[in-house]
């Protein structure tokens, strides 16, 4: 009867952990969902971008939802302002197309092109992804301030909450697509 319940005992372990692994993986694919690898491999490469960053990026931003669109207009997966995407094409020498804001191969062309134009521009991950946000002109006042940098380069303190919960889900986020793409 020992060697029963032993056995019992093994089995139900096993079963438990299988469910809490299973629960985890099902739970890491839902919060953290991956589509457009294609694309994403693809301008994180030609951007020199990490892209487990701009896989956690496009998370944050939209979801992986290519046809959202935010209450200030941003449109497509890593949520372009008309106007950012109309510099972009510009700086591209491309013809503007508000609609293709939607189609995830522009969209993420677009955005990694920002997203590495904005890294040239402040060096600092945590200062570009910032300003990915909040805007470059908002973060070059917030670098330009003693209470949020010390040395003009780095950010001491971000100081929209929001911004500061954005660029803290994406770093986070970018473990969790490590090794996914």
């Amino acid at each position: 009867m020992k060697k029963k319940s032993k056995l019992h005992v093994f089995i139900s372990f096993f079963i438990l952990v299988f469910l809490i692994v299973g629960g985890l993986l099902i739970y890491t694919n839902l919060r953290y969902p991956l589509k457009y690898e294609a694309q994403i491999n693809k301008y994180s490469e030609q951007y020199a971008l990490d892209k487990s960053l701009v896989a956690s990026l496009i998370n944050e931003e939209s979801s992986y939802n290519k046809d959202a669109i935010s209450g200030r207009g941003a449109k497509g997966l890593m949520q372009l302002s008309p106007q950012t995407a109309k510099f972009i094409a510009d700086k591209l020498s491309e013809e503007y197309k508000e609609e293709n804001l939607f189609d995830p191969d522009t969209n993420i062309r677009y955005g990694c092109f920002y997203l590495n134009y904005l890294r040239e521009k402040f060096v600092d991950e945590v200062v570009y992804l910032s300003a990915y946000n909040a805007g470059e002109s908002t973060v070059r006042l917030w670098l330009k301030d003693e209470n949020t940098s010390k040395n003009g380069v780095t950010l001491s303190k971000i100081p929209f909450s929001q911004t500061k919960e954005y660029v803290t889900k994406i770093l986070q986020g970018r473990k969790l697509y490590k090794g996914r793409i």
